[in-house]
Protein backbone atom coordinates (compact mmCIF):
# COMPACT_ATOMS: atom_id res chain seq x y z
CA UNK A 1 0.00 0.00 0.00
CA UNK A 2 1.42 3.39 -1.01
CA UNK A 3 2.04 5.92 1.75
CA UNK A 4 0.10 9.15 1.22
CA UNK A 5 2.10 12.32 1.79
CA UNK A 6 0.87 14.91 4.27
CA UNK A 7 -0.23 17.45 1.64
CA UNK A 8 -2.29 14.88 -0.28
CA UNK A 9 -3.79 13.62 2.99
CA UNK A 10 -5.05 17.12 3.79
CA UNK A 11 -6.47 17.54 0.29
CA UNK A 12 -8.27 14.18 0.31
CA UNK A 13 -9.63 14.76 3.80
CA UNK A 14 -11.02 18.14 2.75
CA UNK A 15 -12.79 16.48 -0.20
CA UNK A 16 -14.72 14.00 1.96
CA UNK A 17 -17.99 14.54 3.81
CA UNK A 18 -16.80 14.82 7.44
CA UNK A 19 -19.20 12.24 8.99
CA UNK A 20 -17.94 9.70 6.43
CA UNK A 21 -14.26 10.10 7.35
CA UNK A 22 -14.15 7.21 9.88
CA UNK A 23 -15.26 4.82 7.13
CA UNK A 24 -11.82 4.92 5.49
CA UNK A 25 -9.87 4.10 8.64
CA UNK A 26 -7.19 2.89 8.89
CA UNK A 27 -6.35 5.59 6.37
CA UNK A 28 -2.98 4.23 5.22
CA UNK A 29 -4.37 0.80 4.34
CA UNK A 30 -7.49 2.02 2.55
CA UNK A 31 -7.33 1.21 -1.21
CA UNK A 32 -7.24 4.75 -2.55
CA UNK A 33 -7.46 5.38 -6.29
CA UNK A 34 -4.24 6.34 -8.07
CA UNK A 35 -3.76 7.97 -11.46
CA UNK A 36 -1.36 7.02 -14.23
CA UNK A 37 1.43 8.87 -12.41
CA UNK A 38 0.82 6.71 -9.34
CA UNK A 39 -0.49 9.66 -7.38
CA UNK A 40 -3.66 9.46 -5.30
CA UNK A 41 -6.32 11.50 -7.10
CA UNK A 42 -9.19 11.22 -4.62
CA UNK A 43 -8.61 14.85 -3.63
CA UNK A 44 -10.08 16.03 -6.93
CA UNK A 45 -13.61 17.37 -6.78
CA UNK A 46 -14.58 15.08 -9.67
CA UNK A 47 -13.29 11.95 -7.91
CA UNK A 48 -15.93 9.23 -8.08
CA UNK A 49 -14.19 7.44 -5.20
CA UNK A 50 -14.57 10.49 -2.98
CA UNK A 51 -18.24 10.84 -3.94
CA UNK A 52 -18.82 7.15 -3.18
CA UNK A 53 -17.19 7.59 0.24
CA UNK A 54 -19.31 10.68 0.92
CA UNK A 55 -22.52 8.69 0.47
CA UNK A 56 -21.74 5.07 1.26
CA UNK A 57 -19.20 5.97 3.93
CA UNK A 58 -21.96 7.92 5.65
CA UNK A 59 -24.21 4.87 5.37
CA UNK A 60 -21.48 2.63 6.75
CA UNK A 61 -20.94 4.90 9.75
CA UNK A 62 -24.64 5.41 10.50
CA UNK A 63 -26.12 3.76 13.58
CA UNK A 64 -27.18 0.19 12.90
CA UNK A 65 -30.92 0.88 13.12
CA UNK A 66 -30.65 3.88 10.81
CA UNK A 67 -28.56 1.95 8.30
CA UNK A 68 -31.16 -0.83 8.41
CA UNK A 69 -33.97 1.66 7.76
CA UNK A 70 -32.22 3.16 4.76
CA UNK A 71 -31.26 -0.16 3.19
CA UNK A 72 -34.73 -1.56 3.87
CA UNK A 73 -36.05 1.28 1.73
CA UNK A 74 -33.50 0.43 -0.98
CA UNK A 75 -34.45 -3.25 -0.96
CA UNK A 76 -38.14 -2.36 -1.24
CA UNK A 77 -37.30 -0.16 -4.22
CA UNK A 78 -35.37 -3.07 -5.75
CA UNK A 79 -38.11 -5.57 -4.80
CA UNK A 80 -35.66 -7.77 -2.91
CA UNK A 81 -36.37 -9.70 0.29
CA UNK A 82 -35.95 -7.59 3.40
CA UNK A 83 -33.81 -8.65 6.32
CA UNK A 84 -31.53 -7.19 8.97
CA UNK A 85 -28.88 -6.39 10.03
CA UNK A 86 -27.15 -4.68 7.12
CA UNK A 87 -23.38 -4.27 6.80
CA UNK A 88 -21.64 -1.93 4.35
CA UNK A 89 -18.09 -2.21 3.00
CA UNK A 90 -16.17 0.17 0.75
CA UNK A 91 -13.76 -0.81 -2.04
CA UNK A 92 -14.60 -4.45 -1.45
CA UNK A 93 -12.85 -7.43 -3.08
CA UNK A 94 -13.68 -11.13 -2.92
CA UNK A 95 -10.90 -12.62 -0.83
CA UNK A 96 -11.92 -16.10 -1.95
CA UNK A 97 -11.39 -14.95 -5.57
CA UNK A 98 -14.25 -17.08 -6.84
CA UNK A 99 -13.81 -15.85 -10.41
CA UNK A 100 -10.12 -16.83 -10.34
CA UNK A 101 -9.01 -13.38 -11.44
CA UNK A 102 -5.26 -13.05 -11.79
CA UNK A 103 -3.78 -9.54 -11.73
CA UNK A 104 -6.43 -6.81 -11.35
CA UNK A 105 -9.20 -8.27 -9.21
CA UNK A 106 -12.67 -6.77 -9.38
CA UNK A 107 -13.06 -4.09 -6.71
CA UNK A 108 -16.56 -2.94 -5.81
CA UNK A 109 -17.09 0.68 -4.75
CA UNK A 110 -19.63 -0.30 -2.09
CA UNK A 111 -21.21 -3.57 -0.99
CA UNK A 112 -24.22 -3.92 1.29
CA UNK A 113 -25.10 -7.31 2.72
CA UNK A 114 -27.98 -8.63 4.83
CA UNK A 115 -28.93 -12.21 5.77
CA UNK A 116 -31.10 -12.28 2.63
CA UNK A 117 -29.66 -9.92 0.01
CA UNK A 118 -26.39 -8.79 -1.55
CA UNK A 119 -26.13 -5.34 -3.15
CA UNK A 120 -23.21 -4.18 -5.31
CA UNK A 121 -22.88 -0.45 -6.01
CA UNK A 122 -20.63 0.90 -8.76
CA UNK A 123 -20.27 4.69 -8.59
CA UNK A 124 -19.79 7.13 -11.45
CA UNK A 125 -19.27 10.88 -11.45
CA UNK A 126 -17.64 12.42 -14.52
CA UNK A 127 -16.92 9.10 -16.24
CA UNK A 128 -18.60 8.58 -19.59
CA UNK A 129 -19.07 4.80 -19.36
CA UNK A 130 -17.62 1.61 -17.90
CA UNK A 131 -14.03 0.40 -18.16
CA UNK A 132 -12.92 -1.72 -21.12
CA UNK A 133 -11.07 -5.02 -21.42
CA UNK A 134 -7.29 -4.69 -21.35
CA UNK A 135 -6.64 -7.71 -23.59
CA UNK A 136 -7.18 -5.71 -26.79
CA UNK A 137 -4.64 -3.06 -25.74
CA UNK A 138 -0.97 -3.46 -26.75
CA UNK A 139 1.29 -4.37 -23.84
CA UNK A 140 3.33 -1.37 -22.74
CA UNK A 141 6.38 -3.12 -21.35
CA UNK A 142 8.18 -6.44 -20.98
CA UNK A 143 9.33 -9.03 -23.49
CA UNK A 144 6.02 -8.86 -25.35
CA UNK A 145 5.78 -5.08 -25.51
CA UNK A 146 3.43 -3.95 -28.31
CA UNK A 147 1.63 -7.29 -28.65
CA UNK A 148 -2.15 -7.53 -28.37
CA UNK A 149 -3.51 -10.59 -26.58
CA UNK A 150 -6.98 -10.54 -28.20
CA UNK A 151 -8.15 -9.31 -31.60
CA UNK A 152 -11.41 -7.96 -30.18
CA UNK A 153 -13.62 -10.82 -31.33
CA UNK A 154 -15.04 -13.69 -29.33
CA UNK A 155 -13.80 -16.43 -31.67
CA UNK A 156 -11.12 -19.09 -31.76
CA UNK A 157 -7.70 -17.48 -31.77
CA UNK A 158 -4.23 -17.81 -30.29
CA UNK A 159 -2.90 -15.44 -27.68
CA UNK A 160 0.55 -14.46 -29.04
CA UNK A 161 1.86 -13.79 -25.54
CA UNK A 162 1.22 -17.14 -23.84
CA UNK A 163 0.24 -19.35 -26.78
CA UNK A 164 -3.16 -20.22 -25.27
CA UNK A 165 -5.91 -21.00 -27.79
CA UNK A 166 -9.60 -20.21 -27.34
CA UNK A 167 -12.32 -17.63 -27.80
CA UNK A 168 -11.33 -15.45 -24.83
CA UNK A 169 -7.83 -14.55 -23.72
CA UNK A 170 -9.02 -14.21 -20.12
CA UNK A 171 -10.56 -17.70 -20.17
CA UNK A 172 -7.18 -18.93 -21.37
CA UNK A 173 -5.69 -17.49 -18.18
CA UNK A 174 -8.16 -19.44 -16.03
CA UNK A 175 -10.47 -16.51 -15.29
CA UNK A 176 -14.06 -17.73 -14.95
CA UNK A 177 -16.13 -14.90 -16.46
CA UNK A 178 -17.47 -17.05 -19.29
CA UNK A 179 -18.44 -19.77 -16.83
CA UNK A 180 -20.94 -17.34 -15.30
CA UNK A 181 -21.85 -15.09 -18.26
CA UNK A 182 -24.42 -17.49 -19.83
CA UNK A 183 -26.49 -17.48 -16.62
CA UNK A 184 -26.70 -13.65 -16.70
CA UNK A 185 -26.51 -12.69 -20.39
CA UNK A 186 -28.16 -13.99 -23.55
CA UNK A 187 -24.82 -15.05 -25.02
CA UNK A 188 -23.77 -18.55 -26.00
CA UNK A 189 -20.19 -19.34 -24.94
CA UNK A 190 -19.93 -21.82 -27.84
CA UNK A 191 -20.91 -19.23 -30.48
CA UNK A 192 -18.67 -16.79 -32.31
CA UNK A 193 -19.10 -13.01 -32.01
CA UNK A 194 -17.22 -10.89 -34.53
CA UNK A 195 -17.18 -8.12 -31.95
CA UNK A 196 -16.81 -9.48 -28.43
CA UNK A 197 -19.66 -7.95 -26.40
CA UNK A 198 -17.24 -7.36 -23.51
CA UNK A 199 -14.29 -5.84 -25.32
CA UNK A 200 -15.64 -2.34 -24.68
CA UNK A 201 -17.42 -0.59 -21.78
CA UNK A 202 -19.69 -3.54 -21.08
CA UNK A 203 -16.62 -5.25 -19.62
CA UNK A 204 -16.80 -3.46 -16.27
CA UNK A 205 -20.52 -4.11 -15.85
CA UNK A 206 -20.00 -7.78 -16.74
CA UNK A 207 -17.32 -8.17 -14.07
CA UNK A 208 -19.55 -6.65 -11.41
CA UNK A 209 -22.57 -8.70 -12.44
CA UNK A 210 -20.75 -12.03 -12.63
CA UNK A 211 -19.05 -11.54 -9.27
CA UNK A 212 -22.26 -10.45 -7.56
CA UNK A 213 -24.16 -13.45 -8.92
CA UNK A 214 -21.43 -15.91 -8.08
CA UNK A 215 -21.17 -14.76 -4.46
CA UNK A 216 -24.94 -14.56 -4.02
CA UNK A 217 -25.30 -18.08 -5.39
CA UNK A 218 -22.64 -19.43 -3.04
CA UNK A 219 -24.12 -17.68 -0.02
CA UNK A 220 -27.79 -18.19 -0.95
CA UNK A 221 -28.56 -14.48 -1.18
CA UNK A 222 -30.63 -12.47 -3.63
CA UNK A 223 -28.28 -10.35 -5.76
CA UNK A 224 -28.62 -6.81 -7.07
CA UNK A 225 -26.21 -4.59 -8.96
CA UNK A 226 -26.83 -0.83 -8.87
CA UNK A 227 -24.90 1.77 -10.83
CA UNK A 228 -25.03 4.94 -8.76
CA UNK A 229 -24.26 8.14 -10.63
CA UNK A 230 -24.21 11.91 -10.24
CA UNK A 231 -27.22 13.27 -12.07
CA UNK A 232 -26.75 16.48 -14.02
CA UNK A 233 -27.57 17.51 -17.61
CA UNK A 234 -23.95 18.66 -17.84
CA UNK A 235 -22.51 15.21 -17.11
CA UNK A 236 -21.97 12.48 -19.70
CA UNK A 237 -23.04 9.38 -17.81
CA UNK A 238 -26.74 10.26 -17.36
CA UNK A 239 -26.93 10.83 -21.14
CA UNK A 240 -25.32 7.44 -21.72
CA UNK A 241 -28.20 5.82 -19.85
CA UNK A 242 -30.57 7.14 -22.54
CA UNK A 243 -28.50 5.83 -25.44
CA UNK A 244 -29.21 2.99 -27.87
CA UNK A 245 -26.04 1.29 -26.66
CA UNK A 246 -27.37 1.22 -23.10
CA UNK A 247 -30.69 -0.15 -24.32
CA UNK A 248 -28.78 -2.86 -26.18
CA UNK A 249 -26.84 -3.74 -23.03
CA UNK A 250 -29.89 -4.08 -20.80
CA UNK A 251 -31.66 -6.13 -23.48
CA UNK A 252 -28.80 -8.64 -23.36
CA UNK A 253 -29.40 -9.40 -19.67
CA UNK A 254 -31.47 -12.21 -18.21
CA UNK A 255 -33.72 -10.28 -15.79
CA UNK A 256 -34.43 -13.35 -13.68
CA UNK A 257 -30.72 -13.79 -12.89
CA UNK A 258 -30.07 -10.56 -11.00
CA UNK A 259 -31.76 -7.27 -10.19
CA UNK A 260 -29.99 -4.58 -12.18
CA UNK A 261 -30.76 -0.87 -12.13
CA UNK A 262 -29.30 2.62 -12.04
CA UNK A 263 -29.94 5.20 -9.33
CA UNK A 264 -28.61 8.71 -8.93
CA UNK A 265 -26.83 9.71 -5.74
CA UNK A 266 -29.48 12.37 -5.31
CA UNK A 267 -32.29 9.79 -5.50
CA UNK A 268 -30.53 7.52 -3.03
CA UNK A 269 -30.10 10.36 -0.56
CA UNK A 270 -33.76 11.35 -0.95
CA UNK A 271 -34.79 7.72 -0.38
CA UNK A 272 -32.74 7.71 2.84
CA UNK A 273 -34.19 11.02 4.04
CA UNK A 274 -37.75 9.87 3.39
CA UNK A 275 -37.23 6.51 5.11
CA UNK A 276 -35.77 8.08 8.22
CA UNK A 277 -38.40 10.79 8.44
CA UNK A 278 -41.19 8.20 8.04
CA UNK A 279 -39.72 6.28 10.97
CA UNK A 280 -39.62 9.41 13.13
CA UNK A 281 -35.82 9.72 12.90
CA UNK A 282 -33.96 12.96 12.39
CA UNK A 283 -32.60 13.01 8.81
CA UNK A 284 -30.24 15.92 9.56
CA UNK A 285 -27.09 14.07 8.46
CA UNK A 286 -28.72 13.16 5.14
CA UNK A 287 -29.94 16.72 4.73
CA UNK A 288 -26.36 17.89 5.14
CA UNK A 289 -25.12 15.18 2.80
CA UNK A 290 -27.62 16.28 0.16
CA UNK A 291 -26.19 19.80 0.31
CA UNK A 292 -22.62 18.49 0.22
CA UNK A 293 -23.28 16.31 -2.85
CA UNK A 294 -25.22 19.06 -4.64
CA UNK A 295 -22.39 21.53 -4.05
CA UNK A 296 -19.78 19.04 -5.28
CA UNK A 297 -21.71 18.35 -8.49
CA UNK A 298 -22.24 22.07 -9.02
CA UNK A 299 -18.52 22.76 -8.51
CA UNK A 300 -17.60 20.14 -11.12
CA UNK A 301 -20.22 21.06 -13.72
CA UNK A 302 -20.08 24.81 -13.26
Amino acid sequence: MRQMDAATFRQVKANLFPPALPSVEPWDSFPWHYDGSKQCDSWKRQSSQALAIDVFGSLKMAKQDERDLVLAAVTRFLRLPEGVPWDVDLEWMDRANRLKETRAKTQIDAVARSPKSLLFFECKFTETDGGTCSQTTPLRKGDHKGKVQCNGSYSYQTNPVNGEKGSCALTGKGIRYWDVIPSIFLFNPKANYADCPFAGPWFQWMRNLTLCCEIAHDEQLKPAFVITYADSPKLAFPAQLQSMEWEKFTAALRPEAITFTTMSFQSLIELARTALAAAGRDPMLWNDLRGWVDQKIKAVTG
